[in-house]
């Protein structure tokens, strides 16, 4: 070997160390924010899935006006001003009324807390309260903080890791990344079958992942070099710094005068009639008083990732700052395509179907990096065989566990009562119970290629259980949404019965797999191979 080809080798093999165990690290957590991430792509539709069989809304019915619904549900709140109050407005997903408002309890002395409430708009009525179906929102949390204090930074240290992994696969690769592209030798050794599973999929989904690697990685430690800039650019002036990147922060007191909001309502159904303003929110601060302000925040369908957004001094109704296609924040623009690009909703539903695939085969990379992981410790005994089986065990477990508890988590938001107190809480505490019982119980299971069969299949079933429960619960009604336009209930239901059969046919085939018989004095070669 030459001495310029030397260092590049040993390059190359530090680069290989450096990607196998930053993937083994971060292989759990990257795994749960796929997972859930590819889920999260039809957050609308699992929304709509959760809530509208429950309250059907007669589209033909004419809307009530949206200042009589807000003035008739804060008559029976004590209203605390100070804070932001927030209408998000229907949707061709979401039939109802979204507002966000805080308020005063009995109790003088406390803090006021905030309310989050469904409104029928036809009726007025308040459908119930917004974390009442938590699934949707659940997943989506997963996805960018899993749900943890200080998750969002933790989610970043990760899409950190997991970016460096893209980088050093490339240079991995090398010239092999182009030429061995179609390769995948299905008759050949099971270390080959794993690594061509684990490079077609990198290199195939390479842009995707690059891509989400760093918008989530902007995303996601974005306080970190925020707080830097504060500090080190603008000597701790937070407001002068959001307002070079393009966020205008409202920060003026409540004059304790009263005023009529009659005007913000206009403004609001004004814009509402333009559909290139496309109103999906409308902000007030200091609701009510002489100081208040009103934000109008819409997207722009004639462009891409186009935001526009408008704030209004209500007493003079003065324009405060705009924002459009021909006046943006470059910084905050950019920030908006990259959120565009993140959650593919700049297309149809085709492309966001196009990333789910994708983002499953993302899930499926990362088993297979596991896998290979596992087999090359053994074979190299580099790694003592409890730590190899602890590592086994819970990629079993946490991989596995993650699907069966996302079913079960489906179940529950349709079978659990709408009126039960913490509703919400209850599915969180169901995925994470389902999550850590798998997960345990691998520890205490042999035939480990079985028992991931029977998980699969159980997946299966519980997605079953959820479609029957749909048509026992919901009939007519899922009958009847269809007929109106409502078809994102029935394309859920489509979509899990794909799933569920998918799964029912990879446990069959796992947990009907012949267990080899091992030579006496070779103990742990089941652990050693337990996901092939």
């Amino acid at each position: 070997m030459s001495s310029k080809t030397q260092p590049k080798h040993k390059l190359i093999k530090n680069l290989t160390q450096a990607h196998s165990w930053l993937g083994l690290i971060i292989s759990s957590l990257l795994f749960i924010i796929f997972w859930a991430g590819s889920l999260t792509l039809f957050h609308e539709e699992i929304k709509q899935w959760a809530t509208v069989p429950h309250y059907p809304v007669e589209l033909s019915a004419t809307d009530k006006p949206l200042q009589q619904l807000v003035e008739d549900t804060l008559a029976d709140y004590r209203l605390d001003a100070q804070e932001r109050l927030t209408v998000y407005m229907p949707n061709d997903h979401y039939p109802y009324y979204r507002l966000y408002f805080y308020a005063f309890s009995g109790d003088e002395n406390a803090n006021s807390e905030q309310l989050r409430l469904v409104i029928n708009p036809k009726t007025g009525d308040i459908v119930g309260e917004y974390d009442q179906f938590r699934l949707a929102d659940f997943l989506y949390r997963l996805h960018y903080d899993l749900n943890l204090p200080a998750g969002t930074e933790l989610v970043g240290i990760v899409t950190l890791f997991f970016f460096f992994a893209i980088v050093s696969g490339i240079f991995i690769q090398g010239k092999k990344l182009f030429k061995n592209f179609f390769q995948y030798r299905s008759d050949t050794r099971r270390k080959d079958k794993l690594l061509d599973m684990h490079n077609v999929v990198g290199v195939f989904s390479l842009p995707f992942t690059a891509m989400l690697a760093l918008s989530g990685l902007i995303f996601n430690i974005a306080i970190i070099y925020q707080a830097s800039f504060a500090v080190f650019l603008y000597q701790g002036d937070q407001s002068a710094l959001l307002k070079d990147a393009g966020y205008t922060r409202y920060t003026e007191k409540p004059a304790q005068q009263s005023l009529d909001m009659s005007s913000a309502f206009v403004l609001i159904e004004q814009a509402r009639q333009v559909p290139e303003k496309g109103i999906t929110r409308a902000a007030f601060y200091n609701y009510g008083d002489s100081q208040a302000a009103l934000q109008l925040t819409g997207e722009d369908p004639r462009h891409f990732a186009q935001r526009i957004e408008t704030f209004y001094r209500l007493k003079t109704n003065e324009v405060i700052s705009h924002s459009d296609i021909e006046n943006y924040n470059v910084l905050r623009k950019g920030k908006d395509v990259l959120a565009t690009l993140h959650f593919g909703n700049f297309a149809g539903l085709d492309l966001r179907i196009l990333y789910f695939i994708l983002g499953i085969a993302v899930c499926a990379m990362i088993v297979t990096g596991n896998m290979m992981w596992l087999d090359k410790a053994r074979r190299q005994q580099q790694v003592s065989e409890p730590v190899i089986k602890v590592i086994g065990n819970l990629t079993i477990g946490i991989f596995g566990g993650t699907v069966v508890a996302t079913a079960a988590a489906f179940l529950a938001e349709r079978v659990l009562p709408v009126s039960m107190a913490g509703r919400g809480d209850y599915l969180a505490n169901i995925f994470v119970a389902l999550l850590v019982l798998v997960t345990v119980l691998t520890f205490f299971v042999t035939a480990k290629k079985q028992y991931i069969g029977r998980l699969l299949q159980l997946t299966a079933l519980l997605f079953f259980a959820v479609i029957c429960a749909d048509w026992w619960a919901f009939g007519s009604e899922l009958l009847g949404l269809w007929h109106i336009g409502y078809g994102s209930v029935l394309g859920l239901q489509l979509g899990m019965l794909i799933l569920a059969l998918a799964f029912l046919w990879a446990g069959y085939l796992l947990a009907t797999k012949t267990r080899p018989v091992l030579p006496q004095g070779v103990p742990g070669q089941e652990e050693g191979k337990l996901l092939s």
